[in-house]
């Protein structure tokens, strides 16, 4: 569409032209290697999957560079150095097919997380770090690198970028003096107290950097573009303790005077573009945003860096709606649009914007349940709206041999889901609810302002059965006899569950919370129970001059 055209500019970084102003954000790629470190089959069709979807730009999620100073099991994540061979021939399939849609792809690579490794994946071996700090997670003293394995990991950094450059990449990006990972825990005083070349001055605590993207430039040459992900306020009080949206503190970590002062000495260093966030491990909320906070929230601090160096700035965190997306191009906040969550939830994202079908956008509803709670439970990553995510090829819609009518029974996620994948099978679906509307749990859990993406979800169900044709009766029970005085070949039950009502204190003063968030029931005229002292304190709730909960 026209007002969203220039969101379909091209833009160079270094001098790799990118056909438009959208990147993929690199997000962690478990279940997408094979166990020598290369990229299985299910990786490849998740990054091709998203190149066919329009995006102009894909970094792959973290690839480490070594495994000799922090262990890293196999198979966790891609590994360019540990089997060069095998990577090598994985990753041309995959980029070669990325390239036919006219799409780039830089390899993210890291050095290790150091303080903040995830137990499940330290094992037994004591983490490394900076300096002598806590561990994000454990009850643990992290041990300080020595100056020898330093230099092995930038030089593990330029054999990494090597691979890549011969597999295909068109860049890379390192991983990162960002979020307080290795990197960053040498960038940041809070975390480096070293007194070699290595400490100190804000320069020497970028030296390591400096010299990983001065190594990749001696290997690769100049043409071969190393980017960063960089991150210009980290939003600690203290060691795992963050400041909340519009709390008042003591920064600990990078202030924004130091940010910009640090930016400026890695683009003169030799980084292509800083790919901007904010926050850390002890401060989460901000480098993993959920749906409480606010849509855009990075733009500001990409808005700083655009304001003070001169390569490009992409910028990432809930930056779904196109329209905030626009702005952030027009108003000079940043040069790129990173999405990384709306990838999973539609990898298609791109193509449908530019094709004015903004409605059949599967929006994401940022509940990190797919995504991270998949990777923490499974080590694999998924999406709760889009169970195809990083499972094209398995869970492809293949077209049917025989077609079947089907009743639905129930409108919520999982009946409307059902009707929808049957619909584009080619089966045909009827689908019964007795409510007014579609989405089931979704209306009472998109009550609160701050849950527009749930909504959103609601109305893209609605829109998908009516684009595909799907039956859909509101307002209309269904019994047995129903069922079997009509012709179905098939029926699935998807009417959900009755929530469990306890009887605590006074009969009728417990609701469900789809009472309350509906309005159905007025908690107000309830009581509530507080602790004071060795006593219980029994109050009524909401009335005038009273405490609430």
């Amino acid at each position: 569409m026209k007002k969203y055209a220039p969101l379909f500019t091209p833009l160079k970084i270094g001098k790799v032209e990118i056909k438009n102003r959208y990147a993929m954000a690199p997000m962690g790629p478990l279940g997408l290697s094979d166990n020598e470190g290369a990229f299985n089959d299910r990786g490849i069709e998740y990054y091709t999957a998203r190149a066919r979807g329009g995006t102009g730009l894909i970094f792959t999620g973290v690839t480490f560079v070594d495994n000799t100073v922090e262990k890293h099991a196999m198979p966790h994540v891609p590994c360019s150095t540990h089997n060069p061979v095998h990577f090598i021939r994985t990753a041309l399939e995959m980029t070669e097919r990325i390239h036919a849609y006219d799409a780039k792809i830089f390899l993210q690579m890291s050095g290790g997380f150091g303080r903040v490794t995830v137990p499940t994946n330290m094992g037994e071996y004591p983490p490394v770090s900076a300096s002598a700090i806590p561990h994000r997670w454990l009850d643990k003293t992290c041990r300080p690198m020595t100056k020898e394995e330093i230099r092995h990991i930038v030089s593990m950094f330029g054999k990494g970028a090597y691979n890549a450059k011969r597999a295909g990449f068109d860049g890379v990006q390192i991983h990162a003096v960002h979020e307080g990972y290795l990197l960053d825990q040498f960038a940041i005083s809070f975390f480096n107290h070293r007194t070699d070349e290595y400490g100190g001055a804000l320069e020497n605590r970028l030296r390591f950097a400096r010299e990983i993207v001065e190594e990749i430039q001696k290997i690769c040459g100049p043409d071969f573009p190393v980017t960063l992900r960089y991150s210009p306020k980290s939003f600690i009080k203290d060691f795992k303790s963050g400041a909340l949206p519009g709390e008042e503190f003591i920064e600990k970590g990078r202030d924004i005077e130091e940010g910009i002062e640090a930016a400026k000495l890695l683009v003169e260093f030799g980084y292509a573009a800083l790919d901007v966030d904010v926050g850390s491990y002890d401060s989460w909320w901000w480098s993993h945003p959920p749906m409480y906070q606010a849509k855009g929230l990075f733009m500001p601090y990409a808005k700083i860096m655009k304001d003070h160096v001169t390569v490009p700035i992409i910028c990432a965190g809930r930056m779904d709606n196109p329209d905030l997306a626009l702005s952030a191009l027009e108003d000079g906040a940043c040069d790129m649009i990173s999405l990384g969550r709306p990838l999973l939830a539609d990898p298609d994202y791109v193509n449908k914007l530019q094709a004015g079908d903004v409605k059949s956008i599967r929006p994401c509803i940022s509940c990190h349940e797919g995504c991270m709670g998949r990777v923490q439970a499974y080590s694999a990553l998924n999406c709760a709206v889009n169970p195809q995510a990083a499972r094209e090829k398995v869970r492809a819609y293949t077209p049917i041999l025989k077609k079947k009518k089907v009743l639905i029974v129930g409108g919520g996620v999982a009946g409307c889901e059902a009707a929808r994948v049957l619909a584009l099978r080619g089966h045909e679906p009827v689908l019964y609810e007795n409510p007014a509307k579609l989405g089931g749990n979704l209306i009472p859990g998109g009550v609160p302002d701050f849950k527009e993406d749930d909504r959103a979800l609601t109305a893209w169900f609605a829109h998908q059965l009516e684009t595909l044709g799907v039956p859909v009766h509101l307002n209309t029970a269904v019994d047995k006899g129903f069922v079997l005085s009509h012709a179905f070949d098939a029926v699935i039950i998807a009417t959900g569950s009755v929530p469990k009502k306890l009887v605590l204190g006074d009969e009728g003063r417990v609701f469900t919370a789809e009472e309350v968030l509906l309005k159905r029931k007025i908690p107000e005229t309830g009581w509530w129970w507080r602790a004071a002292g060795s006593s219980a304190v029994r109050r009524p709730c909401g009335l005038p001059g009273k405490e609430k909960p």
